[in-house]
């Protein structure tokens, strides 16, 4: 394999917690960052505290090794190859996505980083997120020429992440730099290579050597899209397959 990617995944949250563990899974180093000092103490000790298949083990794993878990955004983005975010995008008031969060840990890292890192959104985010963390990051000292950002969605079911992660039907890299995406393409190499389903410990799933996971390039843009369009065809089938259940049942005696 090759050399290991140094990642900063920041929220320890449903999807940031599986991308830790999965990353590490598949032979990178992790830092998990988590502005909750209970949280934080409770992964260290082993506490999974979502329940996902595979997870326990995983995090046993790796805890404290190749993934850590930490308070510190600043000493943690400091010198990552990559840095995820996925943090929360609750509702706000409007109904539109609240991006306080997002916003406040891309200032920290604009503080923080020293090189060249790739900032990407792991959250679901509204479309021109990407250029509106870039701004960010802008208006907060940092050259452009200092960092990328890219788009790289989530598709992950409560119960399966784990497995979805590592066994994804696509990995959708939304990025208009060259730079980032080389890098984008190196972290998720021991998928689409189909390098990671030849250990014998691999965790199980429908992808195999002879069927490894495609990787999607595309715009920035785009990827904010897809994860959108995804929701909502997801949306639909359970509307209809709501509806026919519904439809099926036999008329009530009267």
């Amino acid at each position: 394999m090759k050399k290991p990617i140094t990642i900063a995944v920041v929220g320890s949250g449903y999807v940031g917690l599986v991308a830790a563990v999965s990353f590490a899974e598949i032979g990178h180093q992790v830092i998990c960052v988590d502005n909750d000092e209970q949280k934080v103490k409770a992964l260290q000790e082993g506490d999974t505290l979502i329940h996902e298949e595979h997870l326990p083990e995983l995090l046993d794993r790796y805890r404290n090794k190749e993934v850590r878990f930490t308070k510190d955004l600043a000493q943690a983005t400091r010198h990552c190859d990559a840095i995820f975010i996925a943090v929360g995008t609750p509702q706000n008031e409007t109904g539109d996505a609240d991006l306080s969060y997002v916003e406040a840990v891309t200032a920290e890292i604009a503080r923080s980083i020293r090189g060249y890192p790739v900032i990407v959104e792991k959250s679901t985010v509204p479309v021109y997120t990407n250029e509106w963390i870039r701004k960010t990051m802008e208006r907060n000292g940092v050259s452009r020429s200092l960092f990328d950002v890219v788009s790289n969605p989530e598709f992950l079911r409560e119960g399966t992440a784990i497995s979805d992660f590592l066994h994804p039907d696509r990995i959708v890299v939304g990025s208009n730099s060259t730079r980032a995406t080389q890098l984008l393409h190196e972290i998720y190499h021991p998928l689409t290579s189909g390098e990671y389903y030849r250990r014998v410990d691999a965790i199980p799933g429908h992808r195999n050597t002879a069927a490894p996971p495609p990787l999607l390039d595309t715009s920035t843009k785009s990827a904010e899209i897809i994860k959108h369009a995804s929701n909502a065809f997801l949306a639909l089938k359970i509307s209809f397959s709501t509806r026919l259940r519904i439809s099926a049942k036999p008329p009530t005696p009267t």
